[in-house]
Protein backbone atom coordinates (compact mmCIF):
# COMPACT_ATOMS: atom_id res chain seq x y z
CA UNK A 1 0.00 0.00 0.00
CA UNK A 2 1.56 3.26 -1.11
CA UNK A 3 0.75 6.28 1.03
CA UNK A 4 1.89 9.74 0.00
CA UNK A 5 2.38 12.86 2.07
CA UNK A 6 -1.27 13.86 1.83
CA UNK A 7 -2.45 10.42 2.92
CA UNK A 8 0.01 10.53 5.81
CA UNK A 9 -1.95 13.48 7.17
CA UNK A 10 -5.08 11.37 7.06
CA UNK A 11 -3.35 8.56 8.89
CA UNK A 12 -2.71 10.93 11.77
CA UNK A 13 -6.28 12.20 11.83
CA UNK A 14 -6.17 15.21 9.46
CA UNK A 15 -8.11 13.67 6.62
CA UNK A 16 -10.33 16.67 6.08
CA UNK A 17 -7.62 18.92 4.65
CA UNK A 18 -5.65 16.68 2.36
CA UNK A 19 -7.68 13.58 1.65
CA UNK A 20 -7.78 12.98 -2.08
CA UNK A 21 -11.24 12.22 -3.40
CA UNK A 22 -11.53 9.81 -6.29
CA UNK A 23 -14.83 10.60 -8.03
CA UNK A 24 -16.48 7.54 -9.46
CA UNK A 25 -14.17 5.03 -7.79
CA UNK A 26 -16.92 3.28 -5.88
CA UNK A 27 -16.39 -0.29 -7.01
CA UNK A 28 -13.37 -2.54 -7.16
CA UNK A 29 -12.24 -4.12 -10.42
CA UNK A 30 -13.36 -7.69 -10.96
CA UNK A 31 -11.64 -10.02 -8.54
CA UNK A 32 -10.31 -7.27 -6.29
CA UNK A 33 -12.49 -8.20 -3.31
CA UNK A 34 -11.69 -11.57 -1.76
CA UNK A 35 -14.44 -14.11 -2.05
CA UNK A 36 -16.48 -14.20 1.15
CA UNK A 37 -19.21 -16.47 -0.16
CA UNK A 38 -18.01 -19.51 1.75
CA UNK A 39 -15.70 -20.56 4.55
CA UNK A 40 -14.66 -18.54 7.62
CA UNK A 41 -15.15 -15.21 5.86
CA UNK A 42 -18.83 -15.95 5.30
CA UNK A 43 -19.30 -17.05 8.91
CA UNK A 44 -17.68 -13.87 10.18
CA UNK A 45 -19.82 -11.66 7.94
CA UNK A 46 -22.96 -13.49 9.01
CA UNK A 47 -22.07 -12.98 12.67
CA UNK A 48 -21.30 -9.34 11.95
CA UNK A 49 -24.75 -8.78 10.48
CA UNK A 50 -26.55 -10.59 13.30
CA UNK A 51 -24.84 -8.98 16.27
CA UNK A 52 -26.46 -5.51 16.29
CA UNK A 53 -28.36 -3.24 18.63
CA UNK A 54 -30.43 -0.17 17.63
CA UNK A 55 -29.60 3.41 18.59
CA UNK A 56 -31.71 6.47 17.90
CA UNK A 57 -30.56 10.09 17.94
CA UNK A 58 -32.69 12.92 19.29
CA UNK A 59 -32.12 15.45 22.00
CA UNK A 60 -30.69 12.45 23.87
CA UNK A 61 -29.62 9.14 22.28
CA UNK A 62 -31.79 6.17 23.14
CA UNK A 63 -32.20 2.47 22.46
CA UNK A 64 -30.57 -0.74 23.61
CA UNK A 65 -27.39 0.13 21.70
CA UNK A 66 -27.05 3.40 23.57
CA UNK A 67 -27.77 1.76 26.93
CA UNK A 68 -25.09 -0.86 26.29
CA UNK A 69 -22.46 1.70 25.26
CA UNK A 70 -23.10 3.81 28.36
CA UNK A 71 -22.95 0.79 30.64
CA UNK A 72 -19.65 -0.44 29.20
CA UNK A 73 -18.09 3.05 29.23
CA UNK A 74 -19.06 3.61 32.86
CA UNK A 75 -17.18 0.46 33.82
CA UNK A 76 -13.97 1.58 32.06
CA UNK A 77 -11.24 4.01 33.11
CA UNK A 78 -10.76 5.25 29.54
CA UNK A 79 -13.36 5.41 26.79
CA UNK A 80 -11.95 6.07 23.33
CA UNK A 81 -14.01 7.31 20.39
CA UNK A 82 -12.30 6.69 17.05
CA UNK A 83 -14.07 8.63 14.32
CA UNK A 84 -14.28 9.52 10.69
CA UNK A 85 -14.05 13.31 10.85
CA UNK A 86 -16.71 15.78 9.79
CA UNK A 87 -19.85 13.82 10.79
CA UNK A 88 -22.47 15.84 12.68
CA UNK A 89 -23.94 12.87 14.53
CA UNK A 90 -20.56 11.89 15.98
CA UNK A 91 -20.11 15.26 17.67
CA UNK A 92 -23.65 15.07 19.08
CA UNK A 93 -23.10 11.51 20.28
CA UNK A 94 -19.79 12.40 21.95
CA UNK A 95 -21.35 15.26 23.89
CA UNK A 96 -24.25 13.06 24.98
CA UNK A 97 -21.89 10.29 26.08
CA UNK A 98 -19.87 12.76 28.16
CA UNK A 99 -23.03 13.94 29.90
CA UNK A 100 -24.12 10.36 30.56
CA UNK A 101 -20.73 9.43 32.02
CA UNK A 102 -19.99 12.45 34.19
CA UNK A 103 -21.51 10.86 37.32
CA UNK A 104 -19.29 7.78 37.02
CA UNK A 105 -15.92 9.47 37.47
CA UNK A 106 -15.20 10.97 34.05
CA UNK A 107 -13.52 14.33 34.45
CA UNK A 108 -11.20 14.82 31.44
CA UNK A 109 -11.78 15.01 27.70
CA UNK A 110 -8.76 14.36 25.44
CA UNK A 111 -9.13 15.80 21.93
CA UNK A 112 -7.25 16.16 18.67
CA UNK A 113 -6.09 19.73 19.23
CA UNK A 114 -2.67 21.01 20.24
CA UNK A 115 -2.15 21.71 23.96
CA UNK A 116 -2.22 25.53 23.75
CA UNK A 117 -5.22 25.69 21.41
CA UNK A 118 -7.18 23.39 23.71
CA UNK A 119 -6.32 25.66 26.64
CA UNK A 120 -7.50 28.75 24.76
CA UNK A 121 -10.73 27.00 23.73
CA UNK A 122 -11.51 26.09 27.32
CA UNK A 123 -10.75 29.60 28.56
CA UNK A 124 -13.05 31.06 25.90
CA UNK A 125 -15.84 28.64 26.80
CA UNK A 126 -15.57 29.35 30.50
CA UNK A 127 -15.82 33.07 29.74
CA UNK A 128 -18.63 33.04 27.16
CA UNK A 129 -19.83 29.49 26.43
CA UNK A 130 -20.43 28.41 22.84
CA UNK A 131 -20.16 31.99 21.58
CA UNK A 132 -16.74 32.28 23.18
CA UNK A 133 -15.50 29.17 21.37
CA UNK A 134 -16.95 30.25 18.03
CA UNK A 135 -15.46 33.75 18.35
CA UNK A 136 -12.05 32.29 19.17
CA UNK A 137 -12.12 29.80 16.29
CA UNK A 138 -13.01 32.59 13.85
CA UNK A 139 -9.91 34.59 14.89
CA UNK A 140 -7.65 35.39 11.90
CA UNK A 141 -4.65 33.08 11.82
CA UNK A 142 -6.39 30.36 13.84
CA UNK A 143 -7.94 27.34 12.14
CA UNK A 144 -8.71 23.82 13.37
CA UNK A 145 -10.91 20.88 12.45
CA UNK A 146 -13.13 22.05 15.30
CA UNK A 147 -14.14 25.03 13.17
CA UNK A 148 -17.46 23.24 12.70
CA UNK A 149 -20.69 24.16 14.46
CA UNK A 150 -21.37 20.70 15.83
CA UNK A 151 -17.79 20.27 17.05
CA UNK A 152 -17.80 23.68 18.73
CA UNK A 153 -21.06 22.82 20.46
CA UNK A 154 -19.62 19.48 21.57
CA UNK A 155 -16.73 21.31 23.26
CA UNK A 156 -19.07 23.88 24.80
CA UNK A 157 -21.33 21.16 26.22
CA UNK A 158 -18.35 19.28 27.69
CA UNK A 159 -16.95 22.37 29.39
CA UNK A 160 -20.34 23.57 30.62
CA UNK A 161 -20.96 20.22 32.31
CA UNK A 162 -17.46 20.21 33.79
CA UNK A 163 -17.92 23.70 35.23
CA UNK A 164 -21.19 22.61 36.83
CA UNK A 165 -19.64 19.57 38.51
CA UNK A 166 -15.92 20.32 38.89
CA UNK A 167 -15.78 24.10 39.07
CA UNK A 168 -12.35 25.43 38.17
CA UNK A 169 -10.78 22.09 37.24
CA UNK A 170 -9.62 22.16 33.62
CA UNK A 171 -11.26 19.46 31.56
CA UNK A 172 -9.78 19.58 28.02
CA UNK A 173 -6.56 17.76 27.22
CA UNK A 174 -5.15 18.77 23.84
CA UNK A 175 -2.57 16.13 22.90
CA UNK A 176 -1.81 16.67 19.22
CA UNK A 177 0.62 18.78 17.24
CA UNK A 178 -0.31 22.00 15.42
CA UNK A 179 -0.73 22.42 11.66
CA UNK A 180 -2.60 25.63 10.84
CA UNK A 181 -2.53 28.09 13.75
CA UNK A 182 1.12 29.16 13.90
CA UNK A 183 0.27 32.80 13.15
CA UNK A 184 -2.10 33.02 16.08
CA UNK A 185 0.29 31.26 18.46
CA UNK A 186 3.22 33.43 17.41
CA UNK A 187 1.12 36.56 17.96
CA UNK A 188 0.60 35.39 21.55
CA UNK A 189 4.36 35.01 21.95
CA UNK A 190 4.98 38.46 20.54
CA UNK A 191 3.06 40.12 23.36
CA UNK A 192 4.89 38.15 26.08
CA UNK A 193 8.47 37.90 24.86
CA UNK A 194 11.16 39.65 26.94
CA UNK A 195 13.47 42.12 25.22
CA UNK A 196 16.25 39.57 24.78
CA UNK A 197 13.96 37.23 22.79
CA UNK A 198 12.15 39.74 20.61
CA UNK A 199 14.55 39.54 17.68
CA UNK A 200 14.21 35.75 17.53
CA UNK A 201 10.42 35.98 17.81
CA UNK A 202 10.40 38.56 14.99
CA UNK A 203 12.37 36.18 12.74
CA UNK A 204 9.92 33.41 13.59
CA UNK A 205 6.96 35.62 12.79
CA UNK A 206 8.45 36.68 9.46
CA UNK A 207 9.19 33.11 8.45
CA UNK A 208 5.60 32.19 9.18
CA UNK A 209 4.29 35.14 7.16
CA UNK A 210 6.54 34.27 4.21
CA UNK A 211 5.39 30.65 4.21
CA UNK A 212 1.72 31.60 4.21
CA UNK A 213 2.35 34.01 1.35
CA UNK A 214 3.85 31.13 -0.64
CA UNK A 215 0.91 28.92 0.23
CA UNK A 216 -1.49 31.61 -0.95
CA UNK A 217 0.25 31.53 -4.32
CA UNK A 218 0.67 27.77 -4.75
CA UNK A 219 -2.21 26.31 -2.66
CA UNK A 220 0.17 23.44 -1.94
CA UNK A 221 -0.18 22.27 1.69
CA UNK A 222 3.54 21.49 1.72
CA UNK A 223 4.17 25.25 1.67
CA UNK A 224 2.32 25.94 4.92
CA UNK A 225 4.68 27.10 7.66
CA UNK A 226 4.41 24.14 10.01
CA UNK A 227 4.74 21.67 7.13
CA UNK A 228 7.66 23.44 5.47
CA UNK A 229 10.06 25.15 7.87
CA UNK A 230 12.92 24.24 10.23
CA UNK A 231 12.38 23.74 13.99
CA UNK A 232 15.61 25.72 14.51
CA UNK A 233 13.49 28.87 14.11
CA UNK A 234 11.76 28.05 17.40
CA UNK A 235 14.86 26.60 19.04
CA UNK A 236 16.48 30.02 18.65
CA UNK A 237 13.61 31.60 20.56
CA UNK A 238 13.94 29.04 23.34
CA UNK A 239 17.67 29.76 23.66
CA UNK A 240 16.98 33.49 23.98
CA UNK A 241 14.02 32.85 26.31
CA UNK A 242 15.01 29.98 28.63
CA UNK A 243 12.45 30.71 31.36
CA UNK A 244 9.12 31.42 29.61
CA UNK A 245 5.80 31.59 31.43
CA UNK A 246 3.56 28.51 31.21
CA UNK A 247 1.54 29.67 28.22
CA UNK A 248 4.59 30.70 26.22
CA UNK A 249 6.39 27.47 27.11
CA UNK A 250 3.43 25.43 25.84
CA UNK A 251 3.35 27.44 22.60
CA UNK A 252 7.10 27.14 22.03
CA UNK A 253 7.18 23.40 22.70
CA UNK A 254 4.19 22.85 20.40
CA UNK A 255 5.61 24.92 17.54
CA UNK A 256 9.07 23.37 17.83
CA UNK A 257 7.83 19.80 17.92
CA UNK A 258 5.22 20.36 15.20
CA UNK A 259 7.99 21.56 12.90
CA UNK A 260 10.17 18.61 13.91
CA UNK A 261 7.37 16.14 13.17
CA UNK A 262 6.92 17.47 9.66
CA UNK A 263 10.67 17.69 9.10
CA UNK A 264 10.87 13.99 9.94
CA UNK A 265 8.33 13.28 7.19
CA UNK A 266 10.06 15.47 4.61
CA UNK A 267 13.46 13.95 5.22
CA UNK A 268 12.58 10.36 6.05
CA UNK A 269 9.04 9.55 4.94
CA UNK A 270 6.03 8.13 6.67
CA UNK A 271 7.64 5.93 9.32
CA UNK A 272 9.72 8.59 11.13
CA UNK A 273 6.81 11.02 10.80
CA UNK A 274 4.38 8.63 12.44
CA UNK A 275 6.86 7.66 15.14
CA UNK A 276 7.58 11.25 16.09
CA UNK A 277 3.94 12.35 15.94
CA UNK A 278 2.83 9.38 18.02
CA UNK A 279 5.55 10.00 20.59
CA UNK A 280 4.40 13.62 20.95
CA UNK A 281 0.80 12.53 21.52
CA UNK A 282 1.80 9.82 23.97
CA UNK A 283 4.22 12.10 25.85
CA UNK A 284 1.47 14.71 26.27
CA UNK A 285 -0.92 12.02 27.47
CA UNK A 286 1.67 10.73 29.95
CA UNK A 287 2.33 14.25 31.27
CA UNK A 288 -1.37 14.83 31.89
CA UNK A 289 -1.76 11.48 33.62
CA UNK A 290 1.25 12.26 35.80
CA UNK A 291 -0.40 15.50 36.91
CA UNK A 292 -3.30 13.44 38.26
CA UNK A 293 -1.18 10.95 40.22
CA UNK A 294 -1.53 12.75 43.53
CA UNK A 295 -5.29 12.38 43.53
CA UNK A 296 -6.86 9.60 45.58
CA UNK A 297 -9.13 8.74 42.65
CA UNK A 298 -7.80 10.06 39.31
CA UNK A 299 -10.53 11.23 36.94
CA UNK A 300 -11.56 8.93 34.12
CA UNK A 301 -10.83 10.11 30.58
CA UNK A 302 -13.00 10.23 27.47
CA UNK A 303 -10.92 10.53 24.27
CA UNK A 304 -12.11 11.61 20.80
CA UNK A 305 -9.65 11.34 17.92
CA UNK A 306 -9.45 10.01 14.38
CA UNK A 307 -10.02 6.27 14.21
CA UNK A 308 -6.35 5.54 13.46
CA UNK A 309 -5.34 6.98 16.87
CA UNK A 310 -7.84 5.15 19.06
CA UNK A 311 -7.45 1.52 18.01
CA UNK A 312 -6.02 -0.93 20.54
CA UNK A 313 -2.63 -2.41 19.65
CA UNK A 314 -0.92 -1.53 16.37
CA UNK A 315 -3.08 0.84 14.34
CA UNK A 316 -3.92 0.67 10.64
CA UNK A 317 -0.41 1.77 9.66
CA UNK A 318 1.27 -0.45 12.28
CA UNK A 319 2.09 2.22 14.87
CA UNK A 320 1.31 1.91 18.59
CA UNK A 321 -0.67 5.08 19.15
CA UNK A 322 -2.77 6.51 21.99
CA UNK A 323 -5.20 3.61 21.81
CA UNK A 324 -2.48 1.13 22.67
CA UNK A 325 -1.21 3.32 25.50
CA UNK A 326 -4.63 3.73 27.12
CA UNK A 327 -5.03 -0.03 27.42
CA UNK A 328 -1.62 -0.50 29.02
CA UNK A 329 -2.12 2.37 31.48
CA UNK A 330 -5.52 0.97 32.48
CA UNK A 331 -4.05 -2.49 33.01
CA UNK A 332 -1.50 -1.11 35.49
CA UNK A 333 -4.32 -0.22 37.89
CA UNK A 334 -6.52 -3.22 37.18
CA UNK A 335 -8.84 -1.15 34.99
CA UNK A 336 -9.70 -1.34 31.32
CA UNK A 337 -10.24 0.84 28.28
CA UNK A 338 -13.35 0.71 26.11
CA UNK A 339 -12.82 1.48 22.41
CA UNK A 340 -15.66 2.65 20.13
CA UNK A 341 -15.21 3.12 16.38
CA UNK A 342 -17.83 5.45 14.86
CA UNK A 343 -18.40 5.24 11.11
CA UNK A 344 -20.84 6.66 8.56
CA UNK A 345 -22.54 4.11 6.31
CA UNK A 346 -22.79 4.35 2.52
CA UNK A 347 -25.19 7.13 1.61
CA UNK A 348 -23.81 9.42 4.32
CA UNK A 349 -22.19 12.84 4.01
CA UNK A 350 -19.07 14.29 5.67
CA UNK A 351 -17.55 17.75 5.94
CA UNK A 352 -14.26 18.65 4.29
CA UNK A 353 -12.54 22.04 4.08
CA UNK A 354 -13.22 24.08 1.00
CA UNK A 355 -11.83 27.41 -0.15
CA UNK A 356 -10.44 29.67 2.54
CA UNK A 357 -11.90 28.77 5.93
CA UNK A 358 -15.08 27.16 4.59
CA UNK A 359 -16.24 23.55 4.73
CA UNK A 360 -18.17 21.58 2.15
CA UNK A 361 -20.19 18.38 2.18
CA UNK A 362 -19.02 15.27 0.29
CA UNK A 363 -20.30 11.72 0.00
CA UNK A 364 -18.80 9.08 2.28
CA UNK A 365 -18.86 6.76 -0.73
CA UNK A 366 -16.18 8.92 -2.40
CA UNK A 367 -13.66 8.20 0.37
CA UNK A 368 -11.22 5.30 0.13
CA UNK A 369 -8.47 6.28 2.53
CA UNK A 370 -6.38 3.11 2.46
CA UNK A 371 -7.19 2.03 -1.10
CA UNK A 372 -9.26 -0.83 0.33
CA UNK A 373 -12.03 -0.35 -2.25
CA UNK A 374 -15.00 -2.60 -1.45
CA UNK A 375 -13.09 -3.85 1.60
CA UNK A 376 -13.08 -0.44 3.29
CA UNK A 377 -14.54 -0.31 6.78
CA UNK A 378 -17.39 2.02 5.82
CA UNK A 379 -18.62 -0.72 3.48
CA UNK A 380 -17.77 -3.88 5.41
CA UNK A 381 -19.22 -2.96 8.81
CA UNK A 382 -22.55 -1.31 7.87
CA UNK A 383 -25.61 -3.45 7.26
CA UNK A 384 -27.27 -2.61 3.96
CA UNK A 385 -30.61 -3.73 5.42
CA UNK A 386 -30.40 -1.36 8.38
CA UNK A 387 -33.30 1.02 8.86
CA UNK A 388 -31.50 3.18 11.44
CA UNK A 389 -28.28 3.60 13.42
CA UNK A 390 -26.74 0.42 14.81
CA UNK A 391 -24.25 -0.63 17.48
CA UNK A 392 -22.13 -3.77 17.10
CA UNK A 393 -20.47 -5.61 19.98
CA UNK A 394 -17.23 -6.48 18.20
CA UNK A 395 -15.95 -8.57 21.10
CA UNK A 396 -18.51 -11.26 20.28
CA UNK A 397 -16.89 -11.72 16.86
CA UNK A 398 -13.37 -12.42 18.11
CA UNK A 399 -13.65 -16.22 18.39
CA UNK A 400 -14.49 -16.34 14.66
CA UNK A 401 -11.52 -14.18 13.64
CA UNK A 402 -8.57 -15.53 15.62
CA UNK A 403 -6.53 -16.91 12.73
CA UNK A 404 -6.55 -17.26 8.99
CA UNK A 405 -8.52 -14.18 7.93
CA UNK A 406 -5.79 -11.53 7.96
CA UNK A 407 -5.14 -11.97 4.25
CA UNK A 408 -8.86 -11.63 3.49
CA UNK A 409 -9.35 -8.16 5.02
CA UNK A 410 -6.73 -7.10 7.57
CA UNK A 411 -8.50 -3.82 8.41
CA UNK A 412 -11.66 -5.63 9.43
CA UNK A 413 -9.75 -8.12 11.57
CA UNK A 414 -7.72 -5.33 13.19
CA UNK A 415 -10.94 -3.45 13.92
CA UNK A 416 -12.58 -6.45 15.57
CA UNK A 417 -9.66 -6.80 17.99
CA UNK A 418 -8.73 -3.14 18.23
CA UNK A 419 -12.23 -1.82 18.97
CA UNK A 420 -14.81 -3.22 21.36
CA UNK A 421 -17.81 -1.59 19.71
CA UNK A 422 -18.76 -0.12 16.36
CA UNK A 423 -21.40 2.59 15.99
CA UNK A 424 -22.68 2.86 12.42
CA UNK A 425 -24.61 5.94 11.35
CA UNK A 426 -27.38 5.42 8.85
CA UNK A 427 -27.43 8.35 6.37
CA UNK A 428 -25.20 10.56 8.52
CA UNK A 429 -25.03 14.32 7.92
CA UNK A 430 -21.99 16.47 7.25
CA UNK A 431 -21.01 18.92 9.95
CA UNK A 432 -21.38 22.60 9.03
CA UNK A 433 -18.61 25.19 9.02
CA UNK A 434 -18.53 28.20 11.30
CA UNK A 435 -17.92 30.57 8.39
Amino acid sequence: MKINRREVLFAGGLSLLTRALVPGQTAAPAGARPDASRGPEARLLEALQRNRLPLTMGDTPAGSGWDWLVREAKAARFTLIGEEHGVAETAQFSAALWLALRGSGYGRMAIELSPPIAEFVETAARRDGLKGIEDLLKTPGLFTFYNLREEAKFLADVIKAAVATKGNERVLWGLDREVFSDRYLISRLKTRAPQRAREAVTRLKQASANAWTRYGQTRNPDDMFLLAEDPALVSAVRVAWPDPDNESDSILRTLEESLAIETAERTGGMWPYMQRRTKWNRDNFAARLKEEQGRKVPPKVLMKFGLNHMVRGANYVNVFDLGAMADEVAALTGDRAFHIIVLPSPGSRQAVPGAGRSFGSVATDDFDDFNARDGRLTRMLPNSEATGHEVIDLRALRPTAMRGLEGWNPDVIRTIYGYDAALIWKAAHASSGLE
